[in-house]
């Protein structure tokens, strides 16, 4: 399983939820952004407005290369400026978030003998579930972490899976850990803010290779 990411123009969002719907990628999340670019160099390269949309999704292996094929042919990311979409490994998550994509809570290129030593864990929740999730992570021996404001986008195939209504609003937290810190800090999330839960949470981590 992979995690894909896709900036885009603010005005493809719609496009993108689409795209997403009709492929069954069943979870799936949306946000909003600014592109870091002034606007001398938008005018220079031929952009307009630098608003950009930002989806992140769980997608099995077997459909990646058939979304970004997808991806460039409706939004043309080959194009200078028309946006980008890629892929990280995921190296954990939370029953639930495999179950969505019909995936064994099996990892391939498992990555116990990695000179990696950090992990970034993506926490998404219901909106206002960010303090539960900072304490619950706080008490496993996490130093912090950044929130972001988001719209979960999942489809009716989503709501049958988990049995609830999907409220759009999301909290996603960002927590980096040491890599041995990983698994006792996922625990924790999900036992407060898990699917089972209130927040109705659902978490993954993520390798960082390089860490300033």
């Amino acid at each position: 399983m992979k995690a894909m990411i896709l900036i885009a123009d603010y005005s493809c969002g719609q496009l993108v939820h689409n795209i997403l719907m009709q492929e069954n990628v069943p979870c799936r999340f949306l946000t909003h952004g600014n592109g870091s670019a002034d606007s001398e160099m938008l005018e220079y390269l031929g952009l307009g407005e630098n608003k950009k949309v930002t989806a992140f999704s769980f997608v099995a292996d077997s459909k990646v290369m058939h979304l970004y094929e997808i991806f460039n042919n409706k939004l043309s990311l080959t194009e200078a400026g028309k946006g980008i979409a890629f892929t990280i490994p995921v190296t954990g998550a939370s029953g639930t978030a495999f179950a969505l994509n019909g995936t064994k809570p099996e990892l391939e290129g498992k990555t116990e003998m990695s000179e990696a030593k950090y992990e970034l864990i993506v926490t998404i929740v219901n909106r206002g579930g960010f303090e539960a999730v900072k304490e619950a992570a706080k008490a496993a021996g996490a130093r912090g972490g950044t929130l972001l404001h988001g719209l979960g986008l999942g489809g009716e195939e989503a709501a049958k899976f988990l049995g609830i209504s999907i409220q759009p609003e999301k909290d996603v937290v960002f927590i980096v850990v040491g890599k041995e810190d990983r698994e006792q800090v996922m625990q924790n999330i999900m036992e407060t803010a898990g699917i089972l839960t209130e927040n109705r949470g659902i978490c993954f981590s993520l390798e960082v290779c390089n860490l300033y």
